[in-house]
């Protein structure tokens, strides 16, 4: 941190400059160049790893040189000019002024200083009279000029004036298409690391002069951007400054992703699901901002976060909007049978049998007794090994180059589970069972959701090695009190199932959403209600 004293000291260019090479160690990435405009010298600072070299080059430097140029010539041309009228009205009066010699002087001296004037009066002045795009006149007295250094600014010094040019060099990649998200008919952009190009993908879509931005820097030594992002006249405000507010208690030494703020705004802090939206899709931000939510706009985090969350969000697909109704219901329906068997489909298997046999048909029991002849594990044993390979072949899958991973893939699934068969070491019908637990939970791709199923797929597996179809009921009602109980920034979790909402459950669960009827906002998230949508008839 700078000192107080040190910086009320300042007096010159120099001291400015030997402050900035004093604080970075003399960092080999920094830039400190001299330019003499006039009698006059101005300091440019700037950080070669974030900064555009050619801008610098071919804008800063050469504007500089011209902009003087021209003032000086123009300041200069005014001067002679009125010099040459003063001397033709003045021509009868020669010999009463004095030698002709002593006149130029007389001119030259003050022409000079005319100059001088004005060459300071522009450097003093700079922010006003250079045609940059983003230019601010710091007080390093209260501001971090390190901020502006290592941000891409070119810092410009003369005397104790510090003038911060943006010169950004391009670290980013372009504009793609989701990675983790994937669309069929819904738009194909995503966000990147750039914060700017985050907030315009929104902004193209939000034309509205309610949509506000507020920012943060969060981090010690990130100072990372923080941008808040709402619509005015729907969100409610207590929810803006609530996030406000947390994000200001934040002191941790530095943001690197979204994920760092998600896991310190996370209210819910034993709460399995995730409770704040991380996603890549501008349109599903957009969509999410427009019915009262806040999002988080993190600088260098191609994840964007939306406050709240529940649980339905994860689950259904904004994309179901651009379907047919009735290709949308069925979707929907195979997404909730997918979301339980995910779930319950291990422990169900192993409660039957291992407890309660009698409650399988003859025929199939006599099938699954002879696939698992020769078996030397229990049901509960062999099916925490499948689930662990197969979590094995998931992880690596994940982590491996894309050209590799698919093999990994095959060989593992075909050869290695024909192979576990084969030696007996597990039954054909459990390699089914977590096969079809493995693909549902495939539905759902935010990887907090995943990990979640992952984790009450083990809490429901265990009570039915304990209890069999009894300890199934009883991990069901624990996973229902849980998340009855879990909230999202005072929002229950679980909404629109508790606290129970027909009319929501109607258009978020049981049908596909009309545009052309729906009028109304949810009162759960805003207390502007009507949308102001006009049909022609």
């Amino acid at each position: 941190m700078m000192e107080e004293k040190n910086v009320n000291n300042f007096n010159s260019a120099k001291d400015i400059v030997d402050y900035i090479k004093n604080s970075t160690s003399h960092s080999e990435d920094m830039v400190y160049k001299e330019f003499m405009l006039g009698d006059e010298i101005v300091n440019i600072v700037f950080n070669e790893s974030t900064t555009n070299g050619d801008f610098i080059a071919d804008f800063i430097s050469r504007s500089l040189k011209n902009l003087f140029d021209e003032k000086i010539n123009e300041s200069t041309d005014k001067e002679v000019g009125k010099e040459n009228t003063n001397k033709e009205e003045d021509t009868s009066n020669k010999k009463r002024k004095g030698n002709l010699q002593e006149k130029l002087d007389e001119k030259k001296q003050f022409t000079e200083k005319k100059q001088e004037n004005s060459l300071s009066n522009n450097l003093k002045n700079l922010d006003k009279n250079l045609g940059a795009s983003k230019i601010k006149k710091i007080d390093i007295k209260t501001e971090d000029i390190f901020y502006y250094l290592f941000s891409g600014f070119t810092c410009i010094i003369y005397k104790t004036d510090i003038f911060a040019v943006e010169s950004k060099a391009s670290l980013d990649r372009s504009i793609a298409e989701p990675s983790t998200e994937n669309t069929i008919k819904g738009p194909k952009d995503s966000f990147i690391e750039n914060y700017s190009k985050n907030v315009g993908l929104i902004r193209k879509r939000l034309k509205t002069e309610k949509l506000v931005l507020e920012e943060q820097k969060v981090g010690r030594r990130s100072k990372t951007k923080v941008g808040i992002m709402y619509v005015s006249d729907i969100v409610r405000m207590e929810l803006v400054d609530n996030v406000k507010e947390k994000l200001k208690k934040i002191d941790i030494d530095a943001i690197l992703d979204s994920n760092y703020i998600m896991e310190i705004l996370e209210k819910s802090k034993k709460a399995d699901f995730p409770t704040i939206i991380s996603t890549e899709r501008p349109d599903l931000v957009s969509y999410y901002i427009l019915q009262g939510r806040i999002a988080l706009v993190v600088e260098n985090s191609p994840f964007v976060l939306v406050i709240p969350a529940f649980i339905m969000d994860f689950v259904n697909n904004v994309e179901d909007t651009l379907q047919k109704s009735n290709g949308t219901i069925l979707t929907k329906i195979i997404r909730y049978i997918a979301f339980i068997v995910t779930i319950v489909t291990p422990a169900f298997y192993v409660a039957l049998i291992t407890f309660d046999q009698e409650a399988i048909p003859t025929q199939l029991l006599v099938s699954f007794a002879t696939q698992r002849e020769g078996v030397p594990f229990p049901a509960l044993v062999e099916a925490f090994l499948m689930i662990i390979a197969f979590e094995i072949l998931r992880e690596g899958d994940y982590r491996v180059p894309n050209a590799a991973g698919s093999t990994l893939s095959i060989v593992g699934a075909l050869i290695l589970g024909d192979a576990a068969v084969n030696a007996g070491i597990v039954s054909p019908i459990m390699i089914i069972v977590i096969a079809i637990t493995t693909i549902s939970g495939l539905m759902f791709s935010d990887i907090n959701m995943s990990n979640a199923l992952r984790l009450w797929r083990l809490i429901f597996l265990v009570f039915a090695g304990l209890a069999g179809i009894m300890g199934v009921a009883m991990a069901g009602m624990l996973f229902i009190i849980k998340l009855a109980s879990t909230t999202s920034y005072s929002k229950p979790f679980s909404y629109p199932i508790s606290p129970i909402n027909f009319t929501n459950i109607k258009k978020t669960i049981l049908e596909r959403i009309d545009f052309s009827k729906d009028t109304k906002r949810r009162k759960i998230l805003t207390d502007n209600l009507t949308k102001y949508r006009k049909l022609k008839e």
